[in-house]
Formats: structure tokens, C-alpha cells, sequence
């Protein structure tokens, strides 16, 4: 992550300590979350697909379960030690590279679909992702952000505890407030969806087209 070192050293260091097992710590939470993705993206031609912010890859094989097919499958990340964890799920067809998401290491329009789950609340400036997002999407390709929703009451309570707790993101973000981020890098939204990840988490799905 770019643009916010403090805040940046400390997350690499709390993923770096959690990866060995995220998995089975939040089990639930990728599961439930990830679920809300399933009718996106079930049996669908995703043609080449980058996972920002992948981490331990726990998309990677919901998109074989789900008979979500695609001609190639990039999983990035900024953490090593989460990219190494993920190596484990990789098959044919599927790489995975350590990327900063405010400047991603990839030519413009070379991906039809990318997916994003639970890190637009940890961006430090998610204008500059979704631009980034933008740029390596061709015309008309889908970008699907999954991500904490503020828009119940139960979830701006839990906003406000974890500021009070220290713990470490960004900014949690309302429907509206995402969608107009999304606008304002150049997508158009196609449809959303939204569910809960277990606990207190509530979650929504935005799917949007690349516009031009």
C-alpha cells in the first residue's frame, strides 16, 4: 500500500505475523464474505482475472468450485508472507506477485476482471487503486469490490469501537460513498449485492463496468 508509511509498516507487520494461520483463525469470515461474490461470478467467462489484495488466495478456489472459468488468474498482494500462504492453492493457469495497489507492475488493459474483497477499507488512498484498477481493465471489463459496509447501525458502532480499540484500517466506507469513488475512476455500476460475513460484519458487493 502506498501513500501512508506508518500505517503501512504496521500492517505488513500484523499480516506478516498472521498469515501462517489466517485461514483457519478466519475461516468463517472468508467464507461467509467471499459467498457474497458466488452470484457474480458462478459460471461465468471471467476471461483474465487479477485478485487485488488477494492475500492468502481464499478466492482462488471458490472460482473452481464455482465453475467461474478464466483464461488467467493473478493474485496480488502486498505481503509476502500472506502471498506465500496462498501458493498452496495455486493451479494450471494461476501466478500470483507482490504489487503495491496505487501502482500496480502491469501494462494498461490487460485484464477483463478484477476482484477486490475486504482491503478497500485498508487503502490508504482508494482514488488512486480504483485508477489503478481502471487502467489495467480493458473497455467494458468488471471490477468487482467487496468490502465492509457502513450503512447499518450496528456496523458504524463497530466503526467507532475499533477507532477507539486501535485497530488498524483505514476508512469504512457507506454504499453511496463507494459507489462514488467508483464513479470517480471511471466505472459504471452494473448491480450489487449485500449479506453478512458472520458476527457483526455486513458486507456489500459492488459491481462495476470499466467506461470507454
Amino acid at each position: 500500500m502506498s501513500g501512508d508509511a506508518p500505517r503501512g509498516s504496521v500492517l505488513r507487520r500484523e499480516y506478516a505475523a498472521r498469515a501462517a494461520d489466517y485461514d483457519r483463525r478466519w475461516a468463517q469470515y472468508v467464507e461467509r464474505s467471499l459467498a457474497l461474490l458466488r452470484p457474480h461470478l458462478v459460471d461465468v467467462d471471467l476471461g483474465a482475472v487479477l485478485d487485488l489484495c488477494c492475500g492468502t488466495g481464499g478466492l482462488l478456489p471458490r472460482l473452481h468450485a464455482w465453475n467461474a472459468r478464466f483464461s488467467l488468474y493473478l493474485g496480488a498482494d502486498f505481503s509476502p508472507e500472506m502471498l506465500l500462504a496462498a501458493r498452496a492453492k495455486l493451479f494450471s493457469g494461476a501466478a500470483l506477485a507482490a504489487a503495491d495497489v496505487g501502482a500496480l507492475p502491469l501494462r494498461s488493459a490487460c485484464f477483463d476482471t478484477v476482484v477486490s474483497a475486504s482491503a478497500l477499507h485498508y487503502w490508504p488512498d482508494p482514488r488512486l487503486a480504483l485508477a489503478e484498477a481502471a487502467r489495467i481493465l480493458r473497455p467494458g471489463g468488471r471490477l468487482l469490490l467487496l468490502d465492509w459496509s457502513r450503512d447499518p447501525l450496528s456496523m458504524r458502532l463497530l466503526d467507532l469501537w475499533m477507532r477507539i480499540a486501535r485497530i488498524h484500517y483505514r476508512r469504512m466506507y457507506s454504499r453511496d460513498e463507494a459507489a462514488a469513488l467508483l464513479a470517480g475512476a471511471g466505472f459504471s455500476m452494473a448491480r450489487e449485492s449485500r449479506g453478512s460475513a458472520g458476527g457483526p460484519w455486513r458486507m456489500m458487493a459492488l459491481e462495476a463496468l470499466r467506461r470507454g
